[in-house]
């Protein structure tokens, strides 16, 4: 090691005169809220309440195709088809929490997700995807120019679609999904397992 470091080039002196970077923040975080804290706390939810009204509204899944889940299951084990099932969830965040309480940045975000951690086929086995992945090259060139637009004199611009997901038509294996007792429509009350068919993407 001693031979080798003795003929490397001689390092360059320090730029005295670099520019001060502004900090660059890792990581903006919204808080978690809980369902105890939910129930207690009127905004979380009408935060939640505006989430499923939207989802709703754009009929993200099909409520008046409901089935028992046995039934439907059945029905596609008896003609050979795959069909997937999962449940789909309510969760809701707090943004800006650090900012006073009255403060217009600050409020309740609610979000209606898919758990794609737990789908299962016909035969209540785990269901099976194609791997998707990211280009890594990808994600470092978005941080490189994040970083970029924090320097002096520099400007980001970023346009978010508003519930990006839902605007596909999900396609592919038949996916039913199962809703939280407390978001079941009236006319669900007679079933023991209800499911219905999803028509968009969801988070999750």
């Amino acid at each position: 090691r001693a031979w080798w470091d003795a003929r490397l080039p001689p390092a360059p002196p320090p730029e005295t005169d670099a520019p001060e970077l502004p900090p660059l923040p890792t990581a903006l975080i919204a808080r978690p809220v809980s369902r105890p804290e939910v129930r207690s706390n009127l905004s979380a939810q009408q935060a939640l309440s505006l989430e499923w009204e939207r989802l709703r509204a754009l009929n993200c899944w099909d409520e008046s195709a409901v089935e028992e889940w046995a039934d439907v299951r059945m029905r596609f084990k008896r003609s050979g088809t795959k069909c997937h099932v999962g449940r789909v969830f309510d969760v809701c965040v707090e943004k800006n929490s650090e900012l006073e309480q009255g403060h217009p940045s600050r409020k309740f975000k609610g979000r209606v997700v898919f758990e794609g951690n737990y789908v299962r086929d016909e035969n209540h086995q785990a269901a099976l995807f194609r791997e998707l992945g990211a280009n890594p090259a990808s994600m470092d060139a978005l941080r490189v120019i994040d970083a970029y637009a924090m320097l002096p004199g520099h400007v980001l611009e970023q346009a978010d679609a508003q519930q990006a997901y839902t605007q596909a038509k999900l396609e592919g294996t038949p996916t039913w999904v199962s809703l939280p007792r407390e978001a079941w429509p009236s006319h669900w009350d007679n079933f023991q397992n209800p499911v219905c068919p999803l028509r968009l993407a969801l988070y999750g």
